[in-house]
Protein backbone atom coordinates (compact mmCIF):
# COMPACT_ATOMS: atom_id res chain seq x y z
CA UNK A 1 0.00 0.00 0.00
CA UNK A 2 1.15 3.81 -0.74
CA UNK A 3 2.45 5.53 2.09
CA UNK A 4 1.38 9.03 2.63
CA UNK A 5 3.76 11.84 2.96
CA UNK A 6 3.52 11.82 6.19
CA UNK A 7 4.93 8.49 6.99
CA UNK A 8 8.98 8.12 6.57
CA UNK A 9 10.46 6.55 3.36
CA UNK A 10 12.72 3.61 3.66
CA UNK A 11 15.78 4.57 2.77
CA UNK A 12 17.12 3.45 -0.73
CA UNK A 13 20.50 3.29 -1.81
CA UNK A 14 22.23 2.51 -4.96
CA UNK A 15 25.31 0.88 -3.74
CA UNK A 16 26.49 -1.10 -0.71
CA UNK A 17 29.73 1.17 -1.55
CA UNK A 18 26.88 5.02 -0.99
CA UNK A 19 25.68 5.37 2.19
CA UNK A 20 22.23 5.85 3.52
CA UNK A 21 21.02 9.28 4.10
CA UNK A 22 17.45 8.96 4.97
CA UNK A 23 15.33 11.43 2.66
CA UNK A 24 14.18 14.71 4.01
CA UNK A 25 10.35 14.58 4.85
CA UNK A 26 8.20 17.32 2.90
CA UNK A 27 5.89 19.04 4.67
CA UNK A 28 2.30 18.41 3.45
CA UNK A 29 0.55 21.67 1.90
CA UNK A 30 -2.99 20.28 3.87
CA UNK A 31 -4.05 19.87 7.87
CA UNK A 32 -2.93 15.63 7.42
CA UNK A 33 -6.89 13.60 8.61
CA UNK A 34 -7.22 10.96 10.79
CA UNK A 35 -7.78 8.92 7.14
CA UNK A 36 -5.01 7.31 5.98
CA UNK A 37 -6.94 7.04 2.67
CA UNK A 38 -7.67 10.48 2.60
CA UNK A 39 -4.07 11.94 3.51
CA UNK A 40 -2.76 9.54 0.34
CA UNK A 41 -5.59 11.18 -1.93
CA UNK A 42 -4.24 14.38 -0.84
CA UNK A 43 -0.91 13.58 -1.54
CA UNK A 44 -1.98 12.59 -4.83
CA UNK A 45 -3.44 16.26 -5.36
CA UNK A 46 -0.31 17.79 -3.51
CA UNK A 47 2.03 16.58 -5.56
CA UNK A 48 -0.29 17.08 -9.16
CA UNK A 49 -1.30 20.62 -8.31
CA UNK A 50 2.04 21.73 -6.72
CA UNK A 51 1.33 22.34 -3.14
CA UNK A 52 -2.08 23.45 -3.66
CA UNK A 53 -3.96 20.13 -1.41
CA UNK A 54 -4.28 22.73 1.36
CA UNK A 55 -6.78 24.88 -1.06
CA UNK A 56 -8.65 21.91 -2.22
CA UNK A 57 -9.22 20.48 1.51
CA UNK A 58 -10.18 24.14 2.36
CA UNK A 59 -12.88 24.27 -1.09
CA UNK A 60 -14.17 20.40 -0.42
CA UNK A 61 -14.98 21.82 3.31
CA UNK A 62 -16.30 24.39 2.38
CA UNK A 63 -18.64 23.28 -0.55
CA UNK A 64 -19.70 20.56 1.82
CA UNK A 65 -20.73 22.82 4.62
CA UNK A 66 -22.26 25.21 1.98
CA UNK A 67 -24.38 22.88 0.48
CA UNK A 68 -25.32 21.87 3.84
CA UNK A 69 -26.11 25.59 5.01
CA UNK A 70 -27.77 26.19 1.32
CA UNK A 71 -30.06 23.26 2.26
CA UNK A 72 -31.45 25.75 5.58
CA UNK A 73 -31.16 28.44 3.14
CA UNK A 74 -33.50 27.09 0.81
CA UNK A 75 -35.85 25.48 3.43
CA UNK A 76 -36.37 28.96 5.17
CA UNK A 77 -36.66 30.86 2.05
CA UNK A 78 -39.66 27.88 1.27
CA UNK A 79 -41.45 28.21 4.22
CA UNK A 80 -41.31 32.27 4.74
CA UNK A 81 -42.08 32.21 0.56
CA UNK A 82 -44.20 29.61 0.51
CA UNK A 83 -45.74 28.01 3.63
CA UNK A 84 -46.51 31.80 5.75
CA UNK A 85 -49.18 33.96 4.39
CA UNK A 86 -47.69 37.90 4.80
CA UNK A 87 -49.93 40.47 3.75
CA UNK A 88 -47.60 42.20 1.41
CA UNK A 89 -47.24 41.85 -2.45
CA UNK A 90 -45.17 38.81 -4.06
CA UNK A 91 -42.01 41.20 -4.46
CA UNK A 92 -41.97 41.86 -0.64
CA UNK A 93 -42.79 38.32 0.05
CA UNK A 94 -39.49 37.26 -2.07
CA UNK A 95 -37.87 40.32 -0.27
CA UNK A 96 -38.44 38.90 3.18
CA UNK A 97 -38.11 35.41 2.43
CA UNK A 98 -34.32 36.26 1.00
CA UNK A 99 -33.49 38.23 4.22
CA UNK A 100 -34.65 35.98 6.76
CA UNK A 101 -32.97 32.60 4.68
CA UNK A 102 -29.57 34.71 3.95
CA UNK A 103 -29.08 35.60 7.92
CA UNK A 104 -30.23 32.08 9.41
CA UNK A 105 -27.77 30.37 6.34
CA UNK A 106 -24.80 32.75 7.32
CA UNK A 107 -25.14 31.83 10.96
CA UNK A 108 -25.02 27.90 9.83
CA UNK A 109 -22.52 28.50 7.70
CA UNK A 110 -19.89 30.50 10.11
CA UNK A 111 -19.93 27.93 12.73
CA UNK A 112 -19.06 24.91 11.17
CA UNK A 113 -16.54 26.42 8.78
CA UNK A 114 -14.86 28.79 11.45
CA UNK A 115 -14.35 25.60 12.98
CA UNK A 116 -13.39 23.31 10.60
CA UNK A 117 -12.31 25.04 7.13
CA UNK A 118 -10.65 27.92 8.40
CA UNK A 119 -8.83 27.52 11.78
CA UNK A 120 -5.97 26.94 10.36
CA UNK A 121 -5.29 29.77 8.54
CA UNK A 122 -3.55 33.17 10.09
CA UNK A 123 -6.51 35.29 10.65
CA UNK A 124 -8.21 32.81 12.66
CA UNK A 125 -6.06 34.19 15.67
CA UNK A 126 -8.83 37.20 15.34
CA UNK A 127 -11.44 37.01 18.19
CA UNK A 128 -14.78 35.04 17.50
CA UNK A 129 -17.23 38.63 17.31
CA UNK A 130 -14.26 39.67 14.51
CA UNK A 131 -14.19 36.47 12.67
CA UNK A 132 -17.96 36.57 12.58
CA UNK A 133 -18.37 40.32 11.81
CA UNK A 134 -15.74 39.97 8.87
CA UNK A 135 -17.37 36.63 7.97
CA UNK A 136 -20.83 38.36 8.02
CA UNK A 137 -19.64 41.60 5.95
CA UNK A 138 -18.10 38.86 3.08
CA UNK A 139 -21.24 37.19 3.34
CA UNK A 140 -23.56 39.77 3.17
CA UNK A 141 -21.98 40.78 -0.23
CA UNK A 142 -22.60 36.92 -1.25
CA UNK A 143 -26.04 37.26 -0.30
CA UNK A 144 -27.07 40.73 -1.86
CA UNK A 145 -25.23 39.14 -5.51
CA UNK A 146 -27.60 35.70 -4.35
CA UNK A 147 -30.45 38.10 -4.38
CA UNK A 148 -29.77 39.96 -7.34
CA UNK A 149 -29.39 36.76 -9.52
CA UNK A 150 -32.16 35.15 -7.97
CA UNK A 151 -34.64 38.14 -8.53
CA UNK A 152 -33.51 38.38 -11.85
CA UNK A 153 -34.34 34.77 -12.80
CA UNK A 154 -37.35 34.72 -11.36
CA UNK A 155 -38.76 38.07 -12.20
CA UNK A 156 -37.16 38.53 -15.88
CA UNK A 157 -36.96 34.80 -17.03
CA UNK A 158 -39.58 33.92 -14.85
CA UNK A 159 -37.78 30.87 -13.24
CA UNK A 160 -39.87 29.57 -10.12
CA UNK A 161 -38.11 31.31 -7.33
CA UNK A 162 -36.71 28.65 -5.22
CA UNK A 163 -35.14 27.00 -8.57
CA UNK A 164 -33.51 31.19 -9.07
CA UNK A 165 -32.70 30.47 -5.67
CA UNK A 166 -30.61 27.52 -5.73
CA UNK A 167 -29.40 28.29 -9.17
CA UNK A 168 -28.10 31.61 -7.14
CA UNK A 169 -26.24 29.47 -4.69
CA UNK A 170 -24.38 27.61 -6.23
CA UNK A 171 -22.95 30.75 -8.47
CA UNK A 172 -22.16 32.39 -5.22
CA UNK A 173 -20.31 29.52 -3.74
CA UNK A 174 -17.22 30.57 -5.58
CA UNK A 175 -17.09 34.37 -4.68
CA UNK A 176 -17.54 33.83 -0.92
CA UNK A 177 -14.93 30.97 -1.18
CA UNK A 178 -12.29 33.51 -2.84
CA UNK A 179 -13.58 36.34 -0.46
CA UNK A 180 -13.25 34.41 2.74
CA UNK A 181 -9.85 33.73 2.33
CA UNK A 182 -8.95 37.23 1.02
CA UNK A 183 -10.64 38.68 3.85
CA UNK A 184 -12.23 36.81 6.60
CA UNK A 185 -9.22 34.84 7.38
CA UNK A 186 -6.19 36.87 5.92
CA UNK A 187 -3.16 36.77 7.38
CA UNK A 188 -3.29 39.10 10.58
CA UNK A 189 -0.89 42.28 10.24
CA UNK A 190 1.32 42.60 13.25
CA UNK A 191 3.26 45.40 14.37
CA UNK A 192 6.98 45.67 13.70
CA UNK A 193 9.33 45.10 16.33
CA UNK A 194 11.41 47.30 18.09
CA UNK A 195 14.70 46.59 18.39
Amino acid sequence: MKQSLLEQNPVVSDSSDVQEVPAAPRSPSYQPTQWAIVNQVLDIVDRITSGRAGLCQRFFMFAFIGGLAALVNIAVFYIVFDVIALPVNETIHNVIASVFAAEISIMANFIPNDFFTFRHLAGHQRSWIARCLRFHMTSIGGSLLTFIIEFSLSHMLHVRPIFAQAIALIIVLFYNFSFHHIFTYRHVKTAPSQA
